[in-house]
């Protein structure tokens, strides 16, 4: 089980270095965060190791998704 400390360092880990990817966190978070299971949770952590252009390029479409168990979150954020 994730813990409320590592839950805040993921909220922080969403602070990125370009803007676009800034705003689209910011709603996904207000959003969608607080209801990622423990599974979706641990994906998420993953993709905040991506470089801020790949994850850029991933969320607008223009770059695939590297692995499917990404698949669903980034619809997600996506969607935010």
């Amino acid at each position: 089980m994730m813990t409320d400390a590592e839950k805040k360092r993921l909220r922080y880990l969403t602070r990125r270095g370009l803007l676009e990817l800034d705003i689209v966190l910011t709603r996904f978070m207000k959003t969608h965060f607080d209801a990622l299971s423990e599974g979706e949770l641990e994906v998420f952590r993953d993709i905040l190791d991506w470089q801020d252009q790949d994850f850029l390029a991933i969320v607008n479409g223009y770059q695939e998704v590297p692995e499917e168990r990404f698949e669903a979150l980034i619809t997600l954020i996506r969607s935010a």
